[in-house]
């Protein structure tokens, strides 16, 4: 008998579909996938997203910098690398070792995500002054 499996999901409709909330996802998720339309999703990433709000919580201030939130992230299962989907930075769309991306976005005025494990946790970065937010989908035991 015939396997009918899904295509393997990239990290970017993975975060989207573990993070975003659910009547904004499907648009999120083509927006980005379409050449055409992920600027959309870019300009408003320092604008705030439409994350589901019981999986977010705010980065606390001592924590919000490189080195401290390259520690947080791996405490919580992150790797050495991730994928970057970012407003005006060249690593958009690209996979980087995790303490570089985080020497980006953070150096950075304007929105990212780092998708740290795909579809269970991510940095969300808005545009500067306000805090990151630590996305996590917990596994249910």
């Amino acid at each position: 008998m015939e396997s009918h499996k899904r295509p393997p999901v990239g990290p970017e409709e993975a975060f989207g579909r573990a993070f975003i909330l659910p009547a904004k996802r499907a648009r999120f998720i083509q927006f980005l996938a379409n050449p055409r339309r992920r600027q959309e999703v870019l300009d408003r990433l320092g604008h705030g997203l439409p994350v589901i709000p019981e999986l977010a919580r705010e980065v606390p201030g001592p924590q919000d910098f490189p080195l401290e939130l390259e520690k947080l992230l791996r405490g919580l299962g992150a790797g050495d690398g991730c994928h970057v989907i970012a407003y005006c930075l060249k690593a958009d769309g690209k996979a980087l070792p995790l303490r570089e991306a985080l020497n980006l976005v953070c150096m950075s005025e304007h929105g990212a995500i780092l998708c740290c494990v795909p579809g269970r946790l991510a940095y969300y970065k808005p545009e500067s002054p306000a805090p990151g937010i630590l996305l996590e989908l917990r596994p249910v035991t």
